[in-house]
């Protein structure tokens, strides 16, 4: 029994002390240009939104609360976003507020 539970503490702290790997920073690009927002803040979820297969990009924006969503116009390895659009629900600007 020692033995057992010896052997899974040793199996959860190896997992535990993992690096994760992370890729250096860089900046995202849309029409070509690169995504800028007013205060910086953002909140980014990658995700098929539109279910065509290719991850799109939501940004949810820290000053207005509005939700911008980019769609990608070529592959999931070198995604090509487009211009933003403002997500909405009946017709208007989906706006979250904070706190």
């Amino acid at each position: 029994m020692r033995i057992c539970l010896f052997a899974v503490l040793s199996l959860c702290l190896s997992v535990a002390a993992a690096v994760p790997d992370y890729l250096p920073p860089f900046n995202v690009m849309a029409n070509g240009a690169q995504i800028e927002l007013s205060i910086g803040h953002a909140n980014p979820l990658i995700t098929d939104w539109n279910g065509d297969g290719l991850k799109d990009l939501i940004l949810g924006q820290y000053s207005s609360g509005k939700l911008r969503y980019y769609e990608n116009n070529d592959s999931n390895d070198s995604p090509m976003f487009a211009n933003y659009t403002f997500m909405q629900a009946d017709g208007s600007d989906i706006s979250l507020t904070s706190g």
